[in-house]
């Protein structure tokens, strides 16, 4: 009897030991599944999932800024400006940040909340928005090498300056329309990063120079994604 019980003691007790891992694994195969939804662009299944994530990892800027920007394409606008709003209060200096406080401006929200505090809206856009300048950049998004691996339409699209460069503080962020095609207006003369994501691997990471008062073209194809040209690359390189 003293046998057994001391066997069904260590059995509990291994059960209890080893009952972390598994909700570890869990937790893991939560995110993994959630970013994997996102990058396939399947909104409904990230946003879900994205949301399960954030309940275990309440403090990670990289699935609150996903989950905002799977909210946008499915226009649930309440969330989006919700999570935006986190990203922009946990992580200002950031460029998930900086993409952040963009759409929010654009959406018309932090300008309310400026004029809210007394602030005039013309000083709010100027808190947030670096010199407005007077040249463009226009362009389209198409696939032609079989089933493209975003949807086209309204696409988020970033314009951002380079580092170390008079333009480090310009960020734009602009949709395609229904035909893929896009326009960043009044952007300031200068080098820039145009990429289709911020956090995680993008399509497209394509260097554009900008002249004064000039307007720049620059389409993203298969031909200059970054499995083909990467002006970018992570590693520097």
């Amino acid at each position: 009897m003293r046998r057994f019980l001391a066997l069904l003691l260590l059995a509990v007790a291994l059960s209890a030991c080893g009952g972390p891992a598994p909700a570890s694994k869990a937790e893991y195969d939560a995110v993994a599944e959630a970013m994997k939804a996102f990058d396939k662009g399947d909104w409904v299944l990230a946003s879900r999932l994205l949301r399960e994530a954030i309940v275990k990892q309440p403090g990670d800027l990289r699935l609150h800024y996903s989950l905002a920007v799977a909210a946008t394409h499915l226009e649930l606008r309440d969330e989006a400006i919700r999570e935006f709003q986190w990203v922009v209060a946990n992580a200002p200096g950031t460029p998930e940040g900086q993409a952040a406080r963009n759409w929010l401006t654009a959406a018309g929200v932090l300008v309310a909340a400026a004029g809210a505090s007394g602030e005039s809206t013309e000083a709010a856009n100027n808190a947030g928005d670096p010199e407005r300048g007077s040249s463009s950049v226009r362009g389209q998004v198409s696939w032609t090498d079989g089933e493209p691996p975003v949807s086209l339409t309204r696409l988020q699209l970033f314009l951002k300056g380079l580092d170390k460069t008079p333009t480090k503080d310009v960020h734009i962020v602009q949709r395609t329309d229904a035909d893929g095609r896009f326009a960043f207006r009044n952007v300031p003369a200068g080098t820039y990063r145009l990429t289709n994501r911020i956090a995680g691997e993008p399509l497209w990471r394509v260097r554009v120079t900008v002249e004064a008062g000039q307007e720049a073209s620059v389409d993203l194809t298969p031909q200059n994604s970054v499995r083909v040209r990467d002006d970018f690359p992570p590693d520097g390189k």
